[in-house]
């Protein structure tokens, strides 16, 4: 069941800088040397292959001490655990009725604590690694995002006291407002904190806000900016965030949401979505616009930030393309690629923004720095015979 990449070898140059500052700094230098010796890009090493008949599945979780695979099909919502060397060791199917199932959608999972943490449509289900139910949370605000099926938001913690905690994001803050209103922006949280050792029944409220905009951010400007997701991940007590459509990283602590650090991201080239006049949606600019650049994921590993991105358009460059053409989208995508940038101490530290032709999306970052992506088919020369999710890593290149 599986298919492994063996990577061209590769020779590694190894140059020590060394500076010597007399004040205060010293470990800034050694950063910057850090940064000036090694650039870094990210390759397909290998695949999992699953004999599955599906539209889509998705790696939502690995074990980092076994090697254990939660892996999900969103819809209709059916969960497998693997062990490492893919091998079925327990399953999930429920009708979507079912009290004790995971609900309507299967929108992503995690191992939690010595059990597991499915993410439904409004409701986290607690089983044991057998799938044998726990317990169910409801959150105690009103169902207004988008079903966003397949994407990581559920990641389980551990509190300094020990304590098993979950971050989880339904698409929408806690708020019944609109984001036509300046009050979205100002009461808006990141994402919910969850704390499931104090659930007892189904609609206990254990769902609490987590993080909030910054006195500073552009959010907070007086207008409307649709669609704004906050993209993150979350590594040991740590949780990574920026928005779709920002600039700055941030770093906060968990469960406090405390900032610990941020920064500019680095991009290439990054078109801002300056925002809408506040007010009805009838009221949105007429004509041509810029495509705005997106950031689609974050990832963490060791000392480096992995930033999956679009740079966007501007007017004069679509331009240049046939809009009656039956193939301008394809044009505006090629023009507006996916990209990656790899970021050490806020600096870039990779040559190459390619992403592979092979991989569409990448999903999920596990503990040992792997990336889980899904195929792109269109790269193939015919179809394949089996679910195919690529594995990347960080490698040097120098």
């Amino acid at each position: 069941m599986r298919t492994k990449y063996i990577p061209k070898a590769t020779v590694v140059l190894a140059l020590t800088l060394f500076f010597v500052i007399s004040s205060c700094g010293g470990s800034s230098a050694e950063d910057k040397s850090e940064n000036s010796a090694s650039n870094y890009k990210l390759e397909v090493f290998d695949s999992l292959q699953f004999n599955i008949l599906t539209s889509r599945l998705t790696v939502a979780d690995v074990d980092p001490e076994t090697g254990d695979m939660l892996v999900l099909q969103p819809t209709p919502p059916k969960y497998w655990l693997f062990d490492k060397d893919l091998n079925v060791k327990a399953m999930l199917e429920r009708p979507k009725d079912d009290p004790e199932g995971p609900g309507e959608y299967g929108l992503s999972a995690t191992f939690f604590g010595e059990g597991i943490a499915t993410l439904g449509w409004f409701k986290v289900t607690i089983y044991d690694r057998e799938f044998n139910f726990e317990k169910a949370m409801i959150p105690n605000y009103p169902a207004m995002g988008l079903i966003m099926s397949g994407y990581k938001n559920i990641y389980d913690f551990r509190t300094p006291e020990g304590e098993h905690q979950l971050i989880t994001y339904y698409g929408q803050p806690q708020t019944n407002l609109a984001p036509l209103s300046v009050d979205y922006y100002k009461k808006m949280n990141i994402v919910d904190l969850v704390k499931p050792s104090e659930s007892e029944n189904l609609r206990d409220s254990v769902f609490y806000p987590f993080g909030k905009l910054t006195p500073d951010s552009r959010y907070l400007s007086g207008k409307y900016f649709p669609f704004l997701m906050p993209v993150y991940d979350v590594k040991g007590d740590k949780f990574y965030n920026t928005f779709n459509s920002d600039t700055t990283l941030y770093v906060r602590s968990l469960p406090d949401a405390d900032i610990l650090n941020s920064y500019t991201i680095p991009f290439d080239k990054f078109i801002l979505m300056e925002g809408a006049k506040m007010g009805s949606i009838g009221q949105r600019p007429s004509g041509p616009q810029d495509t705005p650049g997106q950031i689609q994921s974050v990832f963490h590993h060791d000392k480096l930030d992995v930033i999956i991105y679009t740079s966007g358009l501007k007017v004069s460059e679509k331009a240049a393309f046939d809009r009656t053409s039956s193939n301008y989208p394809q044009q505006v995508e090629r023009a507006n690629p996916k990209k990656y940038i790899i970021i050490r101490n806020g600096e870039r530290v990779n040559k190459d923004l390619t992403i592979d032709k092979r991989v569409y999306y990448m999903e999920y970052m596990d503990d040992n720095g792997i990336i889980y992506a899904m195929q792109d088919s269109r790269a193939l020369d015919k179809e394949p015979e089996k679910y195919t999710i690529y594995k990347l890593r960080i490698v040097e290149d120098n």
